[in-house]
C-alpha cells in the first residue's frame, strides 16, 4: 500500500515538474515572438521623441507642424483603415487639426461593442496601427528615390551563404540597402535631403501616443491569451528557441527587413537634426 501511494505521489511529481517545464518553455517562446516587436516600437518611441524635443527646444511647438503636415495623416490614417478590419465604427476623423494648448495633431475617435472578443482584440491592433503604416510609408519612401537600394537589399538575399544564420543574413541585407542609400555621391545631392526631411516627417509621427498604448492594452489581454496558447502548442510539439528563431525570420524576414530600415532611416534624420540643431541656441523648455 505504501508503495503504491509512493509512485502515485512521485508520478504526480513528476507531471507537476512537466507541466512546468512545459508553462517556462512557453513563455520563453513568447518572449522571443514579442521581443522583435517591442524592441522595435521602444527603438522607434525613442528616436521620434529625441528628434521632435530637440525641435521643440529650438524652434518652439510650431516645428512639429514642419514634420506633422505629413506625418500625422499618415499616423491617423493608419487607425483609421484598422478600425474596419475589426469592425471598430470609425465616428469622427482628423487627419491634421493641430491644437497648441492640447498639443493634439489630429485623431480618430472610433467605438466598438464591449464584450465582442473580435473587436476587443482589434483594440491591440488598432493602437498599434502607425508603427505598421508609418513602417510601409517609410518603405514606400526608399522605393522611390532608391530603388537601388532595395534592388540591393534583394540582391543580397539571394546570395547570402549557406552557413549564414538568419540573424546575420537580415544583417546583411539591410546593411547593403543602407550602404545604397547613403552612398557619399549621394549626400551631396538635393534628392538625398529632401528624402531625409520626408523620413523625418513620417519617422517623427509613427509611434503610438500614450492614448494609443491605453487603447491598444485593451486588447492585450485577448492577443497576450491567445499568443501563450499559440506557443504552448508549440512547446508541446517540441519547438525550441532555436528552431522558432529560425522559423520566424524566414516566415517574417520581410517584416523585420522593414523595420530594420525605418530604424536606420529614423536614425539618420535623428543625426541630422541634431547636427543642425546644434547650430542654434536653445531658445524653448519641453516639458
Amino acid at each position: 500500500m505504501l508503495d503504491v501511494c509512493a509512485n502515485s505521489s512521485f508520478a504526480l511529481l513528476l507531471g507537476a515538474v512537466g507541466i512546468a517545464g512545459l508553462i517556462f518553455e512557453s513563455i520563453k517562446l513568447m518572449a522571443i515572438l514579442l521581443a522583435p516587436f517591442v524592441g522595435y516600437a521602444m527603438i522607434i518611441h525613442w528616436l521620434e521623441h529625441i528628434t521632435q524635443t530637440r525641435m521643440a527646444e529650438r524652434f518652439g511647438w510650431k516645428s512639429v507642424i514642419w514634420t506633422g503636415w505629413l506625418g500625422t495623416p499618415i499616423h491617423e490614417l493608419s487607425h483609421a483603415i484598422m478600425c474596419p478590419i475589426f469592425r471598430h465604427r470609425v465616428d469622427e476623423v482628423a487627419l491634421f487639426e493641430p491644437d497648441r494648448q492640447s498639443g493634439r495633431l489630429g485623431y480618430v475617435r472610433h467605438s466598438f461593442t464591449p464584450g465582442n472578443w473580435y473587436q476587443e482584440f482589434g483594440n491591440f491592433f488598432i493602437g498599434i496601427a502607425p508603427l505598421i503604416g508609418g513602417s510601409l510609408a517609410l518603405t514606400a519612401l526608399l522605393w522611390l528615390f532608391y530603388p537601388g537600394a532595395i534592388a540591393a537589399a534583394y540582391q543580397t538575399a539571394g546570395n547570402l551563404p549557406g552557413d549564414a544564420t538568419p540573424l546575420q543574413g537580415l544583417y546583411q541585407i539591410v546593411s547593403s540597402c543602407f550602404a545604397e542609400m547613403a552612398a557619399a555621391t549621394h549626400l551631396l545631392t538635393a534628392r538625398f535631403w529632401l528624402f531625409c526631411y520626408l523620413v523625418l516627417c513620417v519617422g517623427g509621427h509613427m509611434a503610438p501616443s500614450p492614448s494609443d498604448y491605453e487603447g491598444a492594452s485593451r486588447g492585450f489581454v485577448f492577443v497576450g491569451g491567445g499568443l501563450f496558447l499559440f506557443t504552448l502548442i508549440l512547446a508541446a510539439n517540441g519547438t525550441d528557441s532555436r528552431s522558432l528563431v529560425a522559423s520566424m525570420v524566414g516566415l517574417l524576414g520581410p517584416l523585420f527587413a522593414v523595420f530594420g530600415f525605418a530604424i536606420v532611416l529614423c536614425s539618420i534624420s535623428a543625426i541630422i537634426v541634431w547636427g543642425v540643431t546644434a547650430l542654434f541656441p536653445q531658445r524653448y523648455t519641453v516639458r
